[in-house]
């Protein structure tokens, strides 16, 4: 059997040229890798329904074989060849505004995505499907009284006729069969005739935003938040692009300025979009929020569809004037925003890790930027590249707030020195200092927050006798033990295997030592050492729904939880004023990463943790556990100096040519063998190579192709080439060079462009 011929997406639609003419037309963008757009015709009455960000199903190629499309514009305009018509709506909802077409055409060009995929995640697959929405038929008259004088009707068709007369437009069907009485085939008999239109739409079901006792706090601004405040209301008058970084340390009252700037939004008649990094974030931030406005939609990955799609419509109606959000929440259909809050701007989690790969605080800058409205970023530690764009372009300024409300201290930090701790293969994870400043809290009655940024129960696996490591088969890395499910588990692949009781080696068969403990590991140490203490462990193997997070900020509000134990998702934003201490284990992991920002993370990380201890009356303290306790950004994080961790990086990173000096893109190729990987790699730099000799500009520079950090992931080998510009605009020149050129063309099964990638692993 002959194989398919497959299909040529990039032919033209037109066969023939003809007489000029108009029609309505209809732009689209193929929702596949073309980053083209292509022009069909639609007819009238589908021209009425179709809106941009509709889906349709438009005919491509000589055999016209129907694929799905975008749609970018719709709009009469003349055109000379024959263009083949729209073959279907595939959706009535989910649209899109001027506004936010504009903004994915940006994100497209920007991130390297075409433009059909861009538009398609702006909208979530539940809004499209209008889950939640309860369908509703309408009965209108359209007969005259003229075509109806002398016609012969019945009593009940007299009465619905009568009460569609008064009525004078459409009508409910269930209501109107209610008040005439009316049976279901008395209307479908005056349809028949043509006396009576039926046409059937979809409604919105009731919805439930969050709701919250009202509460306004009884204290005044300090001197610094007021400032603070002032020059973010300045702005919003101002009605002006503006980027404020609110740089205040942790209890500094950050939010409590967010808030009372979002009032001044919402009492102008605007909507206001706050964004968070996590859905840990949002449990108690959302209940703050609620708090103090009437209204409030929350939008993140851990709602059902119907909620989602119930909370998007009540948004794009004006309904609801705040909305508090994770990643999707930017591309909130607010007709009328009025301000962009990203609290916790440094935040890696704002990165799409996903075509496209777009980081939602560039966007949200981007976003307000176009509708001439001011921006806040809020962070005890801002990423080194806010800090800069603070001395470097004039529309972004910093406010500080220096100091803790209330005149509360910042906690003491103290680093633990565990180089020496423990003998090999069976390190023990709680120091002796920790356990003892825990011991301390718990006798005090008060909470602690233990950070291990590991999860499972052991990290390696490892057999003295052949030197064996137990590894991933289809990733180079190691797989991790999670004792909780009896499982090994490949954190890269999700490859599962069972725990094996010796070395697999079929001629050894040792014993195995386990290292470098996670979580479980922890939790298991905290509990055989303090058996009556109460713990919580908060990671992504436990916190697998949007109501475990609930659970967790109820159960520290109310004191049921002595310890709180988890990952970086309790590291920053959480508030619970009766956590007196803050443990650190192995601190030094997040900087050994292999990537430029791991120094960064680590500082952030540490800093953000612990200014969870300490927020109220109690007084705080935090202990770090480290093998390296020389590391300049543990020095630094001992003092609460973000300014000489700042001055410092960003000298090294000058040095080096790093971003912020630079914007970084990454190009990743895989493919199942290594040879040929490296040598389309090879092919690909070449090609880059001749774009860059023909733009011939030398701050433009190509490193690669060599292997990615992790060299093998699913069983396919992985190299990459970093490109480095002198500016956003420079690498946006760049790029779009390279695609004209074909330069990203491959014969592998994978390319990957990430424009401003935040993990370089």
């Amino acid at each position: 059997m002959s194989r398919q011929k497959p299909v040529d997406h990039t032919q033209p639609l037109w066969i023939e040229e003809g007489i000029p003419s108009e029609a309505i037309l209809v732009s689209v963008a193929p929702v596949a890798p073309i980053d083209k757009l292509y022009t069909f015709t639609v007819d009238e009455d589908l021209a009425a329904r179709v809106r941009p960000g509709h889906r349709v199903m438009v005919p491509f190629g000589r055999k016209n074989r129907l694929a799905p499309a975008i749609v970018v514009s719709v709009g009469r305009g003349a055109w000379n060849s024959t263009l083949k018509p729209v073959d279907e709506l595939l959706d009535d909802a989910g649209h899109l505004s001027d506004h936010l077409i504009e903004l994915g055409r940006w994100i497209s060009q920007y991130y390297c995505c075409p433009l059909g995929r861009t538009l398609g995640a702006m909208v979530p697959e539940a809004v499209r499907r209008q889950r939640g929405f309860l369908s509703v038929r309408h009965a209108q008259l359209v007969a005259t009284a003229g075509e109806l004088e002398g016609k012969r009707l019945g009593k009940m068709q007299h009465r619905v006729v009568e009460r569609l007369r008064e009525a004078g437009g459409p009508v409910e069907v269930g209501a109107l069969l209610d008040e005439t009485g009316a049976s279901r085939a008395t209307l479908r008999g005056l349809v028949s005739k043509g006396w009576v239109s039926e046409t059937k739409s979809k409604i919105p079901a009731a919805y439930e935003p969050v709701n919250a006792e009202r509460s306004v706090p009884d204290y005044s601004l300090n001197d610094a938040q007021q400032s603070a405040l002032e020059r973010i209301e300045s702005a919003i008058g101002a009605d002006a692009f503006r980027a404020f970084l609110l740089f205040g340390v942790s209890g500094s009252g950050k939010t409590e300025v967010y808030i009372r700037a979002m009032q001044r939004v919402v009492e102008s008649g605007k909507q206001v979009v706050m964004l968070v990094p996590e859905i840990a974030l949002t449990a108690q931030l959302m209940k703050r929020v609620a708090e103090r406005f009437d209204r409030v939609a929350v939008i993140h990955s851990g709602l059902t569809g119907v909620q989602r799609s119930l909370a998007w419509e009540d948004i794009r109606t004006g309904r609801t004037p705040v909305v508090v959000g994770t990643r999707s929440a930017i591309f909130a259909p607010c007709p009328n925003v009025g301000m962009i809050v990203v609290d916790e701007e440094q935040e890696s989690s704002y990165k799409n890790m996903q075509s496209p790969r777009f980081h939602v605080r560039d966007v949200a800058v981007m976003r307000a930027q176009m509708l001439g409205i001011p921006i806040v970023l809020g962070s005890a530690t801002p990423s080194l590249e806010t800090w800069q764009n603070c001395v470097w372009r004039d529309a972004y300024e910093r406010v500080d707030l220096p100091s803790r409300v209330m005149g509360k201290a910042l906690p003491h930090v103290r680093l633990v020195d565990t180089s020496q701790h423990g003998p090999f293969g069976q390190p023990k994870s709680v120091s002796p200092p920790l356990k003892q400043a825990l011991s301390d809290t718990l006798a005090n009655n008060l909470q602690a927050v233990v950070l291990i940024n590991r999860r499972g129960f052991a990290s390696w696996l490892f057999c003295p006798h052949c030197k064996t490591r137990i590894e991933c088969r289809q990733c180079n890395a190691g797989m991790i033990l999670h004792r909780s499910r009896g499982i090994l588990l490949c954190h890269h692949c999700h490859h599962q295997d069972p725990i094996p009781r010796a070395c697999p080696q079929m001629s050894c068969g040792g014993q195995l030592l386990q290292g470098s403990g996670g979580a479980e590991r922890v939790e298991e140490e905290l509990t055989t050492t303090f058996p009556k203490a109460r713990i919580f462990r908060a990671d992504s193997d436990t916190m697998t729904h949007a109501d475990k997070y609930t659970e967790l900020v109820r159960a520290m509000e109310n004191r049921e939880v002595d310890i709180l134990l988890g990952t970086q998702m309790i590291a920053k934003g959480l508030d619970f004023p009766m956590v007196a201490l803050v443990g650190v284990i192995s601190a030094d992991l997040t900087g050994a990463a292999a990537d430029f920002r791991s120094s960064e993370r680590l500082f952030q990380l540490v800093t953000q943790v612990a200014g969870r201890a300490g927020r109220a009356e109690v007084a705080g303290r935090v202990l770090v556990q480290t093998n390296s306790p020389d590391l300049p950004a543990l020095l630094c994080s001992l003092r609460h100096d973000y300014r000489a961790f700042a001055d410092s990086e960003l000298a090294f990173r000058k040095e080096q040519g790093l971003p912020p000096f630079s914007r970084l893109t990454r190009v990743v190729l895989a493919g199942k063998k290594e040879p040929e990987v490296l040598a389309e790699g090879m092919t690909l730099g070449e090609r880059i190579r001749a774009v860059l000799d023909g733009l011939a500009d030398e701050q433009l520079r190509i490193h690669g192709p060599h292997p990615c950090a992790l060299e093998r992931v699913r069983g396919m080998y992985r190299y990459e080439l970093l490109l480095y510009a002198p500016s956003a605009s420079a690498m946006s020149n760049w790029i779009a060079a390279i695609k004209d050129d074909g330069g990203f063309k491959t014969r592998l099964r994978s390319i990957v462009v990430d424009v401003d990638p935040v993990d370089l692993a």
